[in-house]
């Protein structure tokens, strides 16, 4: 029997389109808080406007309205079905929570998992990958996310990168840490994860070898460091994943 790695079917493909035209891809995943679910991707993505300067990305100006999403099904085949999921609803206001502060490149889309006709299969990112690993500079890590064009079998790519800042600061600092990866648009709003396979450090020590591998969720890809400096390094930025619960609980919608 042909098996995926569970993480491989956390990530969601996200096509941005405003009605019937396409603008673009990014990369998404779910979150599980009690009974509710929600999808995890960038503000920029659902935007469509810089995060930094506010300009939009687009020539046109155009921005979305709707996410054509493609889910895992829950037959155990590898087909997905697809779903397409207003983000703005009837007088072109945002779905979308956004952090109580507004600095931050994250944002989060409540979605009710009852669907007439959908029979797809949700993996909550933040109920798979809890485990209590160390997270420090120098360690490796994986983005997991659609760097090309969205098509069957439509799974993301694993792209390897290290920590390049040091962790803890992140949440006093820029509410972000620096990876050593290099990545294109597609990958925004991929999950960050970190993999231990053998003798894991964990919180306060380590583990002897077991057989299974050990993951923990770090925070959400947003792209490279913005500079104008023609030989630019390939650093990107991952906005740390205690930031998601706190969209949540505050329940702050986009303006």
């Amino acid at each position: 029997m042909t098996q995926l790695d569970q993480f491989t079917l956390t990530t969601v493909p996200l096509e941005q389109y405003f009605d019937e035209m396409p603008l673009g891809q990014g990369t998404g995943f779910m979150w599980k808080i009690g009974d509710r679910y929600y999808l995890v991707t960038n503000w920029h993505v659902l935007s469509m406007c810089d995060f930094f300067t506010r300009a939009n990305l687009r020539k046109d100006a155009g921005r979305p309205n709707v996410l054509r999403t493609l889910f895992n099904i829950r037959t155990g085949s590898f087909e997905k079905q697809r779903w397409d999921i207003k983000i703005r609803d009837e007088n072109d206001r945002p779905l979308w929570l956004v952090h109580p502060s507004r600095r931050v490149d994250v944002a989060v889309l409540p979605i009710p998992f009852k669907q007439e006709g959908l029979i797809i299969a949700l993996y909550p990112l933040n109920i798979l990958a809890n485990a209590a690993l160390r997270i420090e500079v120098g360690m490796e890590v994986f983005i997991l996310g659609y760097p090309f064009k969205i098509a069957p079998p439509a799974f993301p790519v694993w792209k390897r990168g290290s920590i390049a800042s040091e962790p803890v600061l992140a949440r006093l600092t820029t509410d972000y840490m620096l990876v050593d990866t290099a990545s294109r648009p597609g990958m925004s709003g991929a999950p960050v994860i970190r993999r231990s396979w053998t003798n894991h450090m964990v919180n306060p020590g380590v583990v002897a070898l077991v057989d299974t591998p050990l993951n923990k969720f770090i925070g959400v890809y947003s792209g490279r460091v913005p500079t104008d400096h023609p030989y630019e390094a390939q650093i990107g930025l991952v906005w740390d994943g205690s930031l998601i619960d706190e969209i949540i609980a505050g329940n702050v919608k986009d303006e």
